[in-house]
């Protein structure tokens, strides 16, 4: 059972419950109240807003770039289009081409990672169906789809996952982040330390959510399959990274997956953050910033925690996550290839 969540408890409980989601949900409650300040304020801006609404109008009719998918692409050119180019979704990528210390590798097209679908442009949607989909996991929380729900193909041709690996202690948190950021008080908030323990609670107290995400693609027998969070890159990334490890990709080809948000989940929360930096001061921006990246730091304190809760990665594969031998070898059999004579 997941820990209890009281907003008193603030200084003890909080940074061991805080993650990125909590950083997107601060981003997006911020955003809508610049937005109501600045309506409210003798409505100033309201032919501005008016015309900037029709010029938006008018973009959604431009049609973009076509969907590329990497899967599709000649093996030589797949690793630069890994991160697909959805006008909406963020860090939307690829997990095929890597490398195995056995010789082989991921397969292109079955296993993708992603930030929230909750701007997904009809575009995408299209694009969507595209992938050919089995099956989406989501592993937010019920405040966090309150907040941005998923936009998703109607009808759907996929099967949708809920797995919550946080609870409804997410609203207390962001109330009081919100509280921190008006105040300018942040004395005691510590986001490297917040990450640190966050990452150690994957490994621990959230085992049962990721043993039921590696069963749902054990499940779906080698079909695609997309699985994501808020920012794509905390449960995401954690979920990500114990995969690939069960399919033999080294260490460092896991970190380099992992550290590769680091840019994209800015990326994508950029306008937000310029405008709590120039609204809220340096300090209130530097600590979301934080929240929102990722450190090979973190990673590593979840395999430690690895380590120390279960005595190796081999136990909490078959003890925590439930996977037997077969399983195993069912999970790459379905989801590696041989090596291509060109790419990752």
């Amino acid at each position: 059972m997941q820990p209890d969540f009281k907003l008193g408890q603030y200084h003890t409980t909080l940074p061991q419950r805080l993650s990125g989601v909590t950083a997107v949900i601060c981003l997006h409650r911020l955003h809508q109240y610049f937005a109501e300040s600045a309506l409210n304020k003798k409505k100033l801006f309201g032919s501005f807003v008016a015309t900037a609404l029709l010029v938006v109008a008018a973009i959604q009719f431009v049609p973009g770039p076509a969907l590329v998918i990497p899967a599709e692409l000649p093996a030589a050119q797949r690793e630069a289009h890994r991160l697909l180019n959805f006008e909406g979704i963020a860090n939307f990528r690829d997990l095929g081409g890597y490398s195995t210390t056995d010789g082989h590798q991921v397969k292109w097209g079955v296993l993708y990672r992603a930030g929230t679908l909750t701007d997904a442009s009809n575009a995408d949607l299209a694009g969507l169906k595209e992938l050919r989909l089995n099956t989406l996991i989501d592993f937010r929380s019920a405040a966090e789809k309150e907040e941005e729900p998923n936009r998703l193909p109607d009808p759907m041709s996929f099967s949708v996952v809920e797995i919550p690996t946080l609870d409804d202690g997410n609203k207390a948190m962001v109330g009081e982040i919100m509280e921190r950021i008006e105040s300018g008080d942040f004395e005691g908030l510590d986001p490297d330390q917040m990450m640190l323990q966050a990452n150690r609670q994957f490994a621990s107290t959230f085992t049962p959510q990721f043993r039921q995400y590696i069963h749902t693609v054990l499940e779906a027998r080698g079909a695609p399959i997309v699985w994501h969070c808020s920012a794509g890159k905390d449960r995401t990334g954690f979920a990500a990274a114990i995969l690939l490890r069960i399919l033999g990709v080294p260490q460092e080809l896991v970190m380099l997956d992992y550290m590769a948000s680091k840019q994209h989940a800015l990326e994508a929360r950029k306008s937000q953050l310029v405008v709590l930096r120039v609204l809220k001061g340096d300090e209130a921006a530097d600590k979301l910033t934080i929240l929102m990246g990722v450190e090979e730091a973190w990673l590593q304190a979840a395999f430690e925690e690895i380590d120390v809760k279960w005595g190796s990665f081999d136990n909490y594969v078959r003890d925590g996550l439930g996977l037997t031998e077969a399983d195993i070898a069912q999970l790459q059999d379905q989801l590696l290839s041989e090596p291509f004579n060109t790419g990752v």
